[in-house]
């Protein structure tokens, strides 16, 4: 750092010193012969812009904004211009017309260079790519009115009155309200500009710093008013205001009241990152304090791809304008956070291992208790059945083996309907004409003329096909054994019933139960009951 100060310092006083030169040799200029009078000419002239021009590049290398940037070379531009203007006035023309209008527009860089000082503030602490809004290049507007208004003096004299018929207007003139409006311009829009700058500066020691701009404008602006009274004659006063222009934002840069790109060397060699940059042929040019020395199999084998060099570090590379970026990462941050992640997931695959093993067999269980459940239903319903087809299977009466035969239909029929019927699903009707069916089959086999009718098809409850079939069967064993012809009729459509016409019913079962789950109508006709349930509002169409 101290390095780097010392560095600009002596920038600073080589280009005061040449300053002071150019001056010392406009002085002894007058006194020469002609010939070496123009070579003073152009000497002074020459340094007066060379100093300009070399700031100009300098920013265009330090100023990394490209809106900042832009603005402060317009401003030197002005300089530039206004150094011209004073030197194609005096040594090319000596009096007319064109002398004057060459004076007038030493006020086109007067009133731009401040202005676009503005502009540079302003876009200080943006984005790169951010733009000034449209609107403040509205104040381009008064600039241009007030160009136009200088250089049109000669039609109105509101900047400079002369003397009738423009007798010596070089010498005898007055300033008018125009000329004191543009100074005020000057004048407002470089405080403005200042102001702006050290609001925006966040640095602590940049801002305390900040008295060294003050003094150098304020030295300025006295080494112009004493050039403009005639007391200071080193220097006219274009190249005082051109100078002390220059020398205000540089010593802004100086103190670091505007960021600058002068420290990145340095910067980069203290950063904690491990980088390197090399050229094409893998010379390292700059090197951080923690990048590690490579050689160049290495630098030429990270161009091509990520080199491991240890275990926990690789090596990785990147183009840049003539030559390459090399860093090292440090992976053991990394490693040790797989290593945890490799431990956590065995864990969890055992912890999985053991919630799926556990979950099995809570899942068996379900289905052992639910089934146990269904069989202890199922044994439920049929034991009364069961117990009396094992009386007279125990009495081995050849006569009651058909109806032996009949319940034990309705016994396989009722248990298989149960385990169709376990889920929650609705189930065809088709499964109840099956087990009806089969019932009849044996019921025809023991003398009953048996027919069966069924209207419409779709699915309904489970519960509901089960209870019309125990109906069926609890109608049949009432109605043997004189029952001699019978007629099951299902229908399937808004509501969901079962019919049986019955001839020679020797008795009815008790429908109490029914009527409690449904409508069940018993009518008596011919000698002859023909027994309905209704149960629910009917099934739903496939």
């Amino acid at each position: 750092m101290r390095q780097i100060k010392h560095d600009s310092l002596w920038t600073i006083l080589v280009a005061t010193a040449l300053f002071l030169l150019a001056g010392a040799i406009r002085l002894v200029e007058s006194h020469l012969p002609p010939l070496p009078s123009a070579c003073c000419f152009i000497a002074t002239n020459l340094l007066y812009i060379g100093l300009a021009l070399a700031w100009g590049i300098s920013i265009s290398r330090r100023i990394l904004h490209r809106q900042v940037r832009h603005h402060l070379l317009l401003g030197c531009a002005m300089a530039v211009l206004w150094l011209l203007l004073r030197a194609v006035k005096y040594r090319f023309f000596e009096t007319g017309s064109i002398t004057r209008y060459l004076w007038y527009l030493y006020y086109v860089p007067l009133i731009l260079a401040p202005l676009f000082s503005f502009f540079a503030a302003l876009q200080l602490g943006q984005r790169e790519d951010a733009t000034l809004p449209p609107r403040w290049y509205l104040l381009l507007l008064p600039a241009a009115l007030l160009i136009l208004g200088v250089l049109t003096n000669d039609a109105h004299q509101l900047a400079f009155a002369f003397a009738p018929g423009m007798v010596n207007w070089g010498a005898d003139y007055r300033h008018g309200p125009l000329y004191y409006l543009v100074m005020a311009w000057t004048a407002c829009f470089l405080s403005l500009a200042m102001g702006i700058i050290f609001r925006k500066c966040r640095i602590s020691q940049s801002r305390r710093d900040a008295w060294i701009p003050l003094c150098v404008f304020a030295a300025g602006f006295t080494l112009s008013i004493l050039s403009h009274l005639g007391i200071y004659s080193l220097h006219k006063l274009p190249e005082c205001i051109c100078m002390t222009f220059i020398a205000l934002w540089e010593s802004c840069l100086q103190v670091g009241l505007l960021p600058t790109n002068r420290r990145y060397l340095r910067f980069f060699s203290e950063a904690t990152i491990a980088a390197q940059i090399a050229d094409r042929h893998a010379q390292v040019l700059y090197r951080a304090k923690a990048a590690p020395l490579l050689t160049p199999e290495q630098l030429h084998a990270a161009q091509q791809g990520v080199v491991a060099l240890s275990a926990d570090t690789r090596l990785k590379s990147a183009p840049v304008h003539d030559g390459h970026v090399y860093w090292v990462e440090n992976l053991s941050a990394v490693n040790r956070m797989k290593e945890q992640l490799e431990t956590l997931h065995a864990q969890l695959s055992q912890e999985h291992a053991l919630i799926c093993a556990e979950a099995e067999i809570k899942c068996q269980r379900a289905q052992v208790e639910e089934k146990n459940r269904l069989f202890d239903e199922i044994s439920r319903v049929l034991k009364p059945r069961l117990n009396r087809m094992d009386e007279m299977l125990r009495g081995k009466q050849e006569s009651k083996l058909a109806l032996v035969c009949i319940w034990g239909a309705y016994v396989k029929r009722r248990s298989n309907l149960a385990l169709i019927c376990q889920k929650d699903a609705p189930v065809s009707v088709e499964e109840l004409a099956y087990c009806i069916r089969e019932s009849l089959v044996y019921l025809t086999a023991y003398g009953v003329a048996c027919a069966y009718h069924q209207e419409g098809k779709g699915s309904v409850g489970g519960e509901l096909l089960q209870t019309a079939y125990d109906f069926f069967e609890d109608c049949l064993e009432a109605a043997l054994p004189t029952l001699s012809a019978l007629m099951v009729r299902v229908a399937c459509g808004r509501s969901f019933s079962i019919r049986l016409m019955m001839e020679d019913a020797s008795a009815l079962p008790d429908l109490a139960r029914y009527r409690a789950q449904g409508r069940c109508m018993a009518d008596q006709t011919d000698g002859g009951w023909c027994v309905t349930l209704i149960l629910g509002e009917g099934g739903e169409r496939p």
